[in-house]
């Protein structure tokens, strides 16, 4: 299997991409989190922006340092710097990310310490070639290379409501080398997704990994590790249950060639809108997971009609003729166009 930094090569550098985009060092009693959500067109990919998560943190020893709650609002394509006030000065090394009333889709995290320590996360790790969590194309550019974006929501817009970190894993491929994508997906303190509402507890590295008496590599020891419940938390949960549905209305066109709609219809951990890849000639659509060519001179069978965006249903049909399907798309977002 390949590295999880083969995967991501040039993405999770230090010096390159965390220096970039990483806010201020704060002090001793602090630490400070960047967060970038989806870009796509002017008003935004539906629902990527939104409601910036909560965040708990927790020192090395599984102990409970420090929280920040409603950070408030983060615009479509845009970032958000976080500071969460620390009640100790220590390295807040495992970090719970939490999604608030609207769904937020996030492209990537960077955190900064006191000690000038410098880390980032990217929206890679829930896609459908790392641990297939809630994802989508985001449209944002780092270090050369278009990220992916993670859901994460609290009234079920979408399943996944938090996911824990322990950031200083996922540094630079000189000091993770030989650590690979199942690692980071095993559902172990690395990383670890959660679908429950209002989260206030993660998992934790008890011990470190020893050598056994046979000179194997003993698997470390986890621990549950708990902070404090958000104020409110109980009424916000009644007026979530009562939330409509989510429903998408938007269409991505995109010229980029790893934007591709072969590969989002056929994950089953793909939201978002439906996909027209310009690059394959081929459309997405993310109701019915179906992957259509887009219509031209010589495509005979059904297909997508990315002129009036229209779906051509010749199978079925009379002969020599076809039934239109209209999709009633509230805004195009044109992509790498």
């Amino acid at each position: 299997m390949a590295t999880a930094f083969g995967v991501f090569s040039g993405i999770l550098t230090v010096l390159g991409f965390i220096q970039s985009n990483i806010p201020d060092r704060p002090n001793q009693y602090e630490t400070k989190f960047r967060i970038h959500v989806g870009l796509d067109g002017p008003s935004g990919l539906s629902n990527a922006g939104g409601d910036a998560p909560d965040i708990r943190v927790w020192n090395e020893a599984g102990q409970f340092i420090g929280a920040r709650y409603d950070p408030g609002k983060i615009n479509h394509g845009s970032f958000k710097d976080v500071t969460v006030q620390l009640s100790q000065p220590h390295q807040p090394t495992y970090a719970l990310f939490t999604g608030n009333d609207d769904a937020i889709c996030i492209a990537y995290i960077t955190n900064s310490w006191a000690d000038g320590s410098k880390y980032g996360w990217v929206g890679n790790w829930a896609d459908s070639s790392s641990c297939n969590q809630d994802w989508y194309y985001s449209n944002i550019v780092q270090s050369g290379k278009t990220l992916n974006c993670a859901w994460i929501d609290r009234n079920g817009d979408r399943p996944k409501t938090a996911f824990q970190t322990h950031i200083h894993e996922f540094a630079d491929e000189s000091r993770n080398r030989g650590k690979n994508v199942g690692y980071y997906c095993a559902s172990n303190p690395s990383l670890k997704w959660y679908t429950n509402w209002e989260p206030n507890t993660i998992s934790y590295w008890v011990t470190p990994r020893k050598r056994g008496l046979a000179g194997r590599s003993s698997e470390p020891q986890q621990g549950i590790a708990v902070g404090p419940v958000k104020p409110g938390s109980e009424e916000r949960e009644k007026l979530a249950g009562s939330r409509p549905a989510f429903n998408e209305t938007r269409l991505v066109r995109s010229s980029r060639p790893e934007h591709s709609a072969v590969t989002l219809c056929g994950s089953d951990s793909s939201r978002g809108p439906d996909l027209v890849s310009l690059h394959e000639g081929k459309f997405c659509d993310m109701s019915t997971r179906e992957v259509l060519p887009l219509c031209g001179p010589s495509v005979t069978g059904d297909c997508f009609d990315d002129t009036v965006k229209t779906l051509k249903v010749r199978s079925g049909a009379i002969v020599g003729r076809e039934v239109e399907v209209e999709k009633d798309y509230t805004e195009v977002l044109d992509w790498g166009l």
